[in-house]
């Protein structure tokens, strides 16, 4: 058995488990009563670094291990920021004791801030998350990889018994996300999606409102997330350029995986710096799945949906041309979601200037009840407070005790149930944006949706099932 680094990445990739447990065989990893649970972050960018990792640190149950990432110290561009030559230079020449700017990222980075905050050097950092999957000391990964490796990286770590944490969107295409809910059901392990809204009291108490028709029935509903041009300062150009300083080849060939390579293997930077992926559908979904796993999962709560989902996407129009090369989701759209009871829920980019601010908005026969920075109710609701729903309502997931997402997590390895954001409840919400966008590949208009059998129907459907799968290539495999 070769366990170099180099062995763990030319070696047979369908051959995850190295040793320890074998698929299926292995139940849930239980944690004493006294013992801490140990969580291996694997991805180390700039969501592992300031949502995920503060999570777990401040949690007193558990124990950061292990930071895996191919690359020990990278720039993190965010929201279209950048500097000259794509940001690689100067990185080397950091002044490390005064800590690392926001938006540098790294296993390194993230060993950092580890070791700090618990005062000793013992979190280790990792290259290939294989290793992760194979130590016998990981209870739990939190995987903040791009969205490519998401469901690779999942099903291998729930047959090897450790518990997830996925950041979203958990899958890259419907049948990846049908995979991963069957085997969270055939292991028993915790699963918890990415989806920080559903912990939150403030959402929460608006989809209770809904669900409860306080505001009357509702009648549809309008949705605003990013459209695909909200990174615009990365630039739109096909460039191939050399591997950044910060990248070696070995890391590059680890980075894309189970993603077909470009000619020559090249490196494109405006879709392959940090963030960038999610502009090319080898590696993202666009914004439509990005932004629209928070959105669509608190419409789907606050429709009651959480487990069906809509039956069709109608009135698609895009921007989307034959000829956009490397960037293959359109910048601009608008759709609607339709489910069985008519409700129809418009989604558009946002536009602040035009009055729509990011939003999850249900339109109910006495009002408006909208979740942006704040809650947005009718004046007749403005003084009720979640004290105020009465006994016989229909009452949503509580975290236990208020705690975080990550807490709500550790609550359900140590107490061996589910959390508030499954790995079930995650797919139906990640299967609503990625119908949208077969849809938009299609160029068509409408697509039909079968949210019980996860089937298409209609015109279209032969296309769109070609549409939904995902191509492993490089010897991976999916594992389920």
């Amino acid at each position: 058995m070769n366990t170099s680094r180099r062995g763990f990445i030319g070696g047979a990739a369908a051959s995850f488990f190295i040793g320890g447990c074998c698929a299926g065989k292995c139940g849930p990893r239980k944690v004493g009563p006294n013992e801490k649970v140990n969580v291996a972050i694997i991805g180390c960018g700039l969501i592992a670094k300031c949502t995920n990792v503060p999570g777990f640190l401040k949690d007193p149950r558990c124990r950061v291990t292990i930071a895996c990432d191919m690359v020990k110290v990278a720039p993190e561009y965010f929201y279209g920021k950048r500097n000259s030559n794509f940001g690689a230079e100067g990185i080397e020449h950091l002044d490390v004791s005064k800590g690392y700017p926001r938006t540098v990222c790294g296993s390194t980075v993230i060993k950092s801030l580890v070791d700090k905050h618990y005062g000793d050097t013992a979190c280790r950092e990792v290259f290939d998350w294989r290793e992760v999957i194979d130590d016998p000391t990981v209870d739990a990964v939190c995987i903040c990889t791009p969205d490519h490796w998401h469901a690779i990286i999942a099903i291998a770590a729930m047959k090897a018994g450790k518990h997830v944490f996925c950041q979203k969107p958990m899958s890259l295409g419907i049948r990846e996300g049908q995979a991963m809910v069957r085997v969270a059901k055939e292991t028993g392990v915790t699963f918890q999606v990415g989806n920080q809204g559903s912990t939150d009291p403030m959402r929460r108490f608006a989809e209770e409102l809904v669900i409860n028709g306080y505001a009357g029935k509702v009648t549809g509903g309008l949705v605003c997330i990013p459209g695909n041009d909200h990174w615009e300062g990365h630039g739109h150009s096909e460039a191939r350029a050399l591997l950044p300083k910060w990248m070696s080849a070995e890391a590059w060939d680890l980075w894309q995986g189970p993603a077909e390579h470009w000619e020559n293997n090249a490196y494109i930077p405006c879709i392959h710096d940090p963030t960038c992926w999610r502009f090319n559908r080898r590696y993202g979904g666009g914004m439509i799945p990005d932004f629209g796993a928070h959105e669509f999962d608190m419409l789907q709560r606050g429709l009651g949906t959480g487990l069906t989902g809509p039956v069709a996407v109608e009135n698609m129009k895009t921007d989307l041309r034959k000829d956009n090369g490397v960037f293959t989701w359109a910048k601009t759209y608008t759709f609607d979601f339709v489910y069985a009871n008519g409700v129809r829920v418009h989604v558009r980019p946002i536009d602040v200037g035009a009055g729509f601010p990011r939003q999850t908005t249900f339109k109910c026969e006495k009002g408006d009840i909208s979740i942006q920075s704040k809650l947005v109710v009718p004046d007749f609701l403005a003084k009720m407070k979640e004290s105020d729903l009465k006994g016989s309502d229909r009452l949503l997931y509580r975290p236990k005790d208020d705690h975080w997402h990550e807490a709500d997590f550790i609550d359900g390895i140590l107490e061996s149930r589910p959390c508030c954001s499954t790995c079930e409840l995650g797919h139906r919400t990640i299967t609503m944006a990625q119908l949208a966008n077969v849809c938009e590949l299609l160029r068509v208009d409408r697509l039909g949706w079968d949210p019980v059998a996860e089937k298409f129907t209609g015109p279209h459907a032969a296309d769109a099932e070609r549409l939904c799968s995902v191509s492993y290539n490089n010897g991976w495999e999916l594992g389920a």
